[in-house]
Parts: structure tokens; sequence; C-alpha cells
């Protein structure tokens, strides 16, 4: 018997089907594989959360990103994960309760309730690795060498690496404002990088100076050289905007970048969380006009008491990878 109901899924949400699927799968397991050959231990953590406790410090911004409905069960509000880097932050902080430095890998799908502006589907398959307990830079460093490592991995080449400072960002845009209307209106324009966009905040009373800060800012990106440029031209903002750029350039120092990774800086870069509080990374490749892998240091997502775990770690979106076309046609 036929169904007179016409078949079809919910916009933004996809089935993946051979030969893709097994791609993806074979690409989950080598990650997995890897990271816990580096010391990282898997969990699993649950698709539904409670909306309540979603994010940690981060619960409005993650919140908001999220399906969200009541349990008939529980008669609670759950949400569908968005993100799985601040479910791992959590458990980390309230069910491992470990004083030390450890280290988690995950693999699962999340969902959104907007769209990817380059794939436009609400959905992914994401395969990451967090490091909680470790402020150091050898933290840093190491996640973004593994986030390196997983792409090439994968059989991934012409890998290029961005890397900012949220940190940095953060204290430049504190000099011209705090109110938070102003700070969101600023964050927009600047993550466009529009020129006129920016002039244009002049009608909204930021001072000339500020403009021409933002306009500055705005500008320096490209290679190593950027940071020469910020040494100098945001000198007058004081002693911890000289810290981030002191930071930037000792990390750029301990990166092996070899010639399958170019190196790209954006010190006006906008992470896509707020929740980031120092260095932020993510992988592009030649092959693919769009973003494989994402992540930064999130200090302080989780708190208990006076508790505050240090985190850095990153995501790997296995959909967008499986969709480059030369890594359909090799065989595993």
């Amino acid at each position: 018997m036929t169904s007179k109901i016409p078949w079809s899924l919910p916009e933004g949400v996809e089935e993946i089907l051979p030969p893709r699927a097994i791609k993806v799968e074979n690409f989950r397991r080598k990650l997995i594989d890897l990271y816990i050959k580096e010391g990282y231990e898997f969990i699993i953590p649950p698709l539904l959360e409670l909306t309540k406790t979603l994010g940690g410090e981060a619960h409005d911004e993650i919140a908001s990103h999220a399906f969200t409905f009541i349990d008939e069960v529980s008669n609670q509000s759950v949400s569908i994960r968005p993100d799985m880097s601040e479910q791992a932050a959590r458990i980390d902080a309230y069910r491992l309760e470990s004083s030390g430095i450890t280290r988690l890998c995950y693999a699962g799908e999340v969902l959104k309730k907007e769209f990817s502006s380059i794939s436009r589907s609400r959905m992914t398959f994401q395969v990451g690795s967090e490091i909680f307990g470790d402020p150091s830079i050898d933290a840093d460093i190491e996640s973004i060498n593994l986030m390196v490592e997983s792409l090439k991995t994968l059989g991934v080449n012409d890998i290029t690496l961005s890397i900012g400072e949220s940190g940095l960002i953060n204290s430049i845009l504190n000099t011209i404002g705090d109110s938070p209307i102003l700070r969101s209106e600023l964050e927009s324009v600047l993550s466009k990088k529009s020129q006129s966009d920016i002039r244009d905040l002049s009608d909204k009373g930021l001072t000339d100076q500020n403009v021409d800060l933002l306009l500055n800012v705005s500008k320096m990106y490209g290679d190593k050289n950027v940071l020469n440029k910020a040494e100098k031209e945001l000198a007058h903002l004081g002693k911890e905007v000289k810290q981030k750029i002191d930071y930037l350039k000792s990390l750029l120092d301990n990166l092996p970048v070899d010639e399958d990774v170019t190196l790209h800086l954006d010190l006006g870069e906008i992470p896509g969380f707020k929740y980031h509080t120092g260095v932020v990374f993510s992988a592009f490749s030649k092959e693919a006009g769009y973003c494989l892998s994402k992540g930064g240091r999130y200090d302080g997502l989780t708190k208990e008491g006076t508790r505050s775990r240090s985190a850095v770690g990153f995501d790997l979106d296995l959909l967008a990878v499986s969709e480059i076309s030369s890594l359909n046609n090799k065989h595993d």
C-alpha cells in the first residue's frame, strides 16, 4: 500500500548515503584511533541536555543555537546539543572531577537552529579533542598541531591554518566601549571587514580615533609580519594588548609549519562562539572553500564554586571533509 503522505526531511537535515556514509565512518575511526594513541580518552556525550544547564558559563549563547522543547516525561525544557566542546567541558568538571590535566575526545552529530552559510545544512558530524586543566602555551600548540595532523591523516593537503586571539580583539574593543549593544555591532562590522561599514560607525557616535583603530585592525591579517605592524600601531592601547601580541609571536615560533601548511594570521577575527578567551584557530583547504576544522582556548566555561578549569581544543566537521572531491577518489 502506497502512503498518501508525501515523503520529506526537515529543511536543513540530510541523510548520508553510500558511498559517502562509509567514508565518514572510516574518517571517524581513523581520528578516534589517532587521539587515543596520543593519550586522549574517548567519551560519548548525550544527544539531549537539560536546557537550564546547557553551555555552562556560556549558557545564553549556546542555548540560542539549540533546538529546545519540553520533555513530556519530566516536564522540563531539554535541548539537542548544538556543540560538543561544552559537553566535554561539563563531563570534565562535574563527572570526572579531575584536578590535573585531562585529555578527552568525542564524535557525534550536532544540530543547530540556524543554517550553515556554506552548506545550507543545520546538522553535521563532529569529531574533536579537548585538553582540560592546562593553561600553558604548550597545550595550545599541542591542540593546533593535532588539528593539522587530523586533516593530514584524512588525506587533506594544502592546509591553510588561520590563527587569531580572542583576548586581543576583546581588549581592543573594550577600549572603545562596554555597551552590549555597541559591542555586538562592533563585532558584526569587524567580522565582515567592510571598510565602508566601519566608517559609517562615525554616524553612530564613534570618535574618528576609534573608527581609525577599527579600520587598522580590520586590515591586520596575513603572514607573520602582521604582528610587527600590530606591535607598532596598537602600542598605545597598553600592556594587555602587548602581552597578547607577544603570546602570538611565541606561539608562531613553536608551530612546526611545513610545506603542506600555509600560516594565516587574522587579528580581527571574531570567533563563532563568544566563550573563547584566548587563541582561536581554524583550518581550510584549497580544495574546499569553507572551514574544515576550528578550535581555541575557552578557560572558565565550567565553574564549581571557586574552581575554574582552563581548556583548549578543536572539532572537525567530517561532513565538510567528506565533500572534498579528491578524497572521494581514494581507497581506504
